[in-house]
């Protein structure tokens, strides 16, 4: 296990910058996700931990060692790529057993590693089977098998789970969580899936544009985002933002309607943020606006109502699954329960 430290890490290719001075402390025995949408630098921060990349600036620490100068070899890490990167021609121990085997290690001790590690994975009945003869979660775990019995300090994981259909992502995610309890050991981990972030991490990384826009548990993301950007990029359906202008104890939104919230809205608001189960569907008139449902979602433990606001845009309401009285082109009224209302300023900081 490991601590690691990235100080006012940088990294450019040429003028164009697409890490820009980072600091993160990811705890020993952690489980950190990097999150963030396609080329927000998130597999570039890890590739910078991994050695696979030169910062251009800035120092990666592990154990309080300077690493920043050293190859990936060096550093003591595993990484599992996105691609499985299996030898077709070698068997399962073969794959697992081959970079021990080039580190010289005695045969003895390179069985007893696979074995073990098999045994953590369920892969004891595959061990003599080539990849073609295994399905995409086996050969998965094949991956991260040949991570684990190189023993490491820590495991990078980049978006592990992409080419997996949906199934085998939820069945790979529970044996991901199950391995990080089994094994304690620290964890950086990539997906720009915010539900993998949200179900596996200790802490979540949320990065746009190279740069961290928030630091902190799930829950604390969930419920304090930092920002509109955020706001939208955590959760799933994602939050409801609505622009609005402060006068007094009334907002009035970008269609021209009034609310008074009381003495809820600073000077400075520009929007309000609500979670899909953070508002009410209503008959038509009642609430605190009024919309026409568009589409309806049954999940089974939830349903769903898009309701269309005009020139609001639409939001998302969230229900019980067995709610039946609710259909496409239904008027209705939305009530937001004001209490759990997220404020931000016209530059999308949390105001409250």
């Amino acid at each position: 296990m490991a601590v690691i430290e990235l100080k006012d890490v940088r990294k450019a290719f040429g003028a164009v910058e697409v890490i820009g001075r980072v600091n993160l402390t990811v705890p020993d025995g952690a489980f950190v996700i990097f999150v963030g949408p396609s080329g927000s630098g998130k597999s570039t921060l890890l590739r910078l931990v991994a050695g696979l990349e030169d910062a251009t600036a800035g120092q990666v620490l592990i154990d309080g060692a300077d690493v920043t100068h050293m190859g990936p070899a060096e550093r003591q890490l595993s990484m599992v790529f996105q691609s499985y990167a299996l030898y077709p021609t070698k068997t399962v121990r073969q794959n697992m057993s081959f970079g021990l085997e080039v580190a010289r290690l005695p045969k003895d001790e390179i069985k007893a590693r696979v074995d073990r590690v098999a045994d953590i994975l369920k892969l004891g009945d595959y061990l003599d089977r080539k990849p073609r003869a295994l399905s995409g979660g086996q050969r998965q775990r094949v991956a991260i098998g040949r991570a684990i019995v190189r023993e490491p300090v820590a495991f990078l994981f980049d978006e592990p789970l992409s080419n997996l259909d949906a199934a085998l992502r939820v069945e790979m995610r529970v044996e991901i969580a199950k391995l990080h309890q089994r094994l304690g050991a620290t964890m950086i981990y990539v997906t720009h899936d915010q539900v993998e972030a949200m179900t596996l991490a200790d802490q979540i990384v949320v990065l746009d544009k190279g740069a961290i826009q928030q630091v902190g548990t799930p829950m604390e993301l969930y419920q304090r985002p930092a920002n509109l950007f955020v706001a939208q990029f955590i959760g799933s359906p994602k939050m409801n933002v609505l622009e609005v202008r402060p006068e007094g104890s009334t907002v009035t939104f970008a269609d021209g309607n009034r609310t008074d919230f009381g003495a809820l809205a600073p000077a400075t608001l520009s929007h309000i943020g609500f979670r899909p189960e953070e508002v009410e569907l209503l008959a038509e008139g009642q609430g605190h606006l009024q919309g026409t449902v568009e589409v309806v979602e049954r999940l089974g433990s939830d349903t769903f109502a898009h309701v269309a606001l005009g020139m609001l845009g639409t939001v998302t309401v969230r229900m019980p699954g067995n709610v039946l009285n609710i259909a496409p082109g239904q008027r209705v009224g939305l009530g937001l329960d004001v209490t759990q209302l997220h404020l931000f300023a016209s530059d999308g900081t949390r105001l409250s």
